[in-house]
């Protein structure tokens, strides 16, 4: 949108914006120009599969336009609500419906909404643009404010199509990178691009834009006082609600299975109707007993009958690196988004575009017990003389064994914040100091300093310490790590994942409970395991905690090695200039040798290079694919 009404849209611009997420969107394009106004859509087609659904889609009245990516679970619902109100429609699609709500409610529209969702809608009558995102932050949505204009999109590479948009590092992001693996909300990797944050809209009238939130997790007063089997019986009531509404569509619906208790969990409440015959997707590493959950997600398999296919991935999965940055779009060094394409390819050419995954029920019930647990209690004594000392020890040993959880956790911040960022933190701030170019270390520190992760913390003050983590992971990593490698991944697939644990009742639902009815005596996501002692076996609910890992530092010395040699040789390193060549030198030998296994550090100092080269050098495919279509 241009500021400047007499200034029309390069209707090429958003051709090329539109067309570089075709992988999001295979199935139809449409674009809409009008004046200083402009809207692109890539469409997948899963509730209505017809010409009329597609988009841009306008009201019968010709005044109000939206481009939306997403699924509303309620919108039959909403449906029935507006027709009452005298609304018709010419469609069966939920585009429609959200458009009505819309004309029907104004900017409250958004929180009659039961979904995911990122839209734009253009109000002509009262020359309006207005972005929105869910709750949850599910759906990404970018955006970058110029001197002349608005430019929104749901991948950074179509911006990007943009010559206007800065193409400028941000320290402060690049710093939230190294130490966390993604970069939290608003933040991008780029200065002067933001990301709407989750439950928020941005509103456009002339050149006045503004960010107003609507939603937020909820921070209870007090946790609501019930008991174990009481609050069991809620979550099966509330949780099969939520697993039965993310399987509305006119296609076939599938599921990521691992084998672990979340997405056990969802196939398991799916129902017997629909879980027969379901299909079911699972990555194995057969002979590598430590990574392979195989066994368990096929016993899970076959008790609900699903259709089940197994993926075992080896080092070759590797080669496509270079294309998960591209679709990233940002520094993102989460190992596990490989898996999630390749379950994702599978599904597509076993003809499913929508898939369930249990993502979120870790953030939601308090599943990673490393970090929800309290530390210690040695550890964490306030007595500070003994937590200097503490300190001082766990630096000293953190140097000579750096991934010794015990280390870590002693050479930590006094802050709270920070004692719980740490815990869970790749690089740190001792690590960074010898690793990162002098001239730009003090910078980084400076801007992590103030990050954005700790800031959530702080604000749930008052509230008890699972909550503040919880709160905590919900604004942050759950966003920019869990949710952008399944979004990601799983649309470069042309696939949608749907995730029940974080319907937003669910959520809300959740934030009222005691801790301790989420984690007790070293048992995480305790109300989800009992609740399903009825439907999965206890080998599956009670085992440790594996998580979806790949086994990276071993591909990094056998199939991925030659790419890391390329990626972080002396010369590559220097001519980046983020690091210093001789230490990144010395981690490549230390790790190939066997002697430590690094392999998370170094991959994300090699995803930032794949980065750099697949989207922002000059000549870089983010720029090319838009402009070349």
């Amino acid at each position: 949108m241009n500021f400047d009404r007499q200034k029309p849209v390069d209707r090429g611009v958003v051709v090329a914006m539109t067309r570089v997420v075709a992988h999001r969107g295979p199935d139809a394009e449409g674009v809409w120009v009008d004046g200083s106004v402009g809207l692109g859509h890539r469409r997948l087609s899963i509730i209505d599969l017809s010409v009329a659904a597609e988009q841009p889609m306008v009201s019968d009245d010709g005044q109000v336009r939206i481009v939306y990516n997403g699924e509303v679970y309620n919108f039959l619902e909403l449906k029935r609500e507006l027709q009452a109100r005298g609304y018709g429609f010419r469609t069966s699609s939920d585009t429609e419906v959200i458009l009505q709500a819309y004309r029907c409610y104004g900017q409250d529209f958004v929180k009659r909404l039961r979904g995911m969702f990122a839209l734009a809608i253009w109000d002509a009558a009262q020359r309006t643009l207005l972005l929105a995102r869910d709750r949850i932050g599910i759906k990404p949505l970018y955006y970058h404010v110029g001197h002349e204009h608005v430019s929104f999109a749901s991948e950074l590479k179509s911006l990007l199509v943009n010559p206007q948009t800065p193409r400028e590092v941000d320290q402060a992001s690049l710093a939230n990178f190294l130490h966390l693996l993604s970069i939290p909300d608003p933040q991008s990797i780029l200065k002067g691009v933001r990301r709407l944050e989750a439950g928020h809209m941005l509103i456009v009238r002339g050149r006045d834009v503004r960010d107003h939130a609507y939603w937020n997790v909820p921070l209870p007063s007090a946790p609501r006082s019930l008991s174990l089997a009481d609050a069991c019986v809620e979550f099966d009531e509330r949780f099969g609600d939520a697993v039965r509404s993310h399987l509305v569509a006119d296609v076939p619906v599938g599921a990521f299975l691992s084998g672990g208790v979340d997405s056990s969990s969802v196939v398991a409440l799916v129902g017997p109707q629909a879980s027969a015959g379901m299909r079911t997707f699972s990555v194995v590493f057969k002979g590598d007993e430590v990574f392979d959950e195989g066994p368990y997600a096929r016993v899970v398999a076959e008790r609900y009958g699903t259709t089940h296919r197994e993926l075992d991935l080896g080092a070759e999965a590797g080669d496509f690196l270079p294309a998960m940055a591209w679709h990233c779009d940002e520094p993102f060094a989460v190992s596990s988004a490989l898996g999630i394409y390749f379950l994702a390819k599978a599904a597509r050419e076993d003809g499913i575009k929508v898939v369930l995954t249990g993502d979120g029920g870790d953030e939601v019930f308090a599943g990673y017990t490393w970090r929800h647990q309290d530390f210690p209690p040695l550890v964490a004594t306030r007595l500070k003389p003994l937590r200097r000392l503490l300190s001082q020890a766990g630096a000293i040993g953190h140097r000579m064994a750096p991934d010794f959880r015990l280390w870590r956790a002693m050479a930590r911040s006094e802050k709270d914040a920070e004692r719980y960022i740490d815990s869970y933190a790749c690089l740190r701030d001792i690590d960074l100091a010898h690793l990162v170019m002098p001239d730009i270390w003090p910078n980084l520190k400076d801007a992590w300093s103030r990050n954005i992760t700790a800031s959530h913390y702080e604000s749930a003050v008052g509230q008890p310490e699972l909550t503040r983590k919880l709160y905590t992971d919900m604004k942050s990593s759950l966003i920019s790590e869990m949710l952008t490698k399944v979004d990601r991944l799983t649309m470069a697939a042309g696939v949608e994942a749907r995730v029940p644990f974080l319907d937003h009742e669910l959520v809300e639902w959740a934030f009222t409970l005691p801790g301790n009815l989420k984690i007790k005596g070293g048992e995480g996501k305790l109300i989800v395991k009992r609740a399903m002692e009825s439907r999965l076996p206890a080998d599956i609910l009670y085992r440790p905690k594996a998580g979806f890992n790949l086994p990276l530092g071993k591909w990094l010395r056998t199939g991925l090695r030659d790419m890391v040699y390329d990626l972080l040789s002396p010369a590559s390193v220097a001519r980046r200039g983020y690091f210093r060549p001789d230490v990144v030198s010395t981690m490549v030998d230390r790790h190939m040798k066997g002697g430590d296994d690094i392999g998370n550090r170094l991959f994300v100092l090699l995803m930032l290079e794949l980065w750099h080269r697949q989207i922002l050098d000059p000549g870089a495919s983010a720029t090319n694919i838009g402009l070349v279509a």
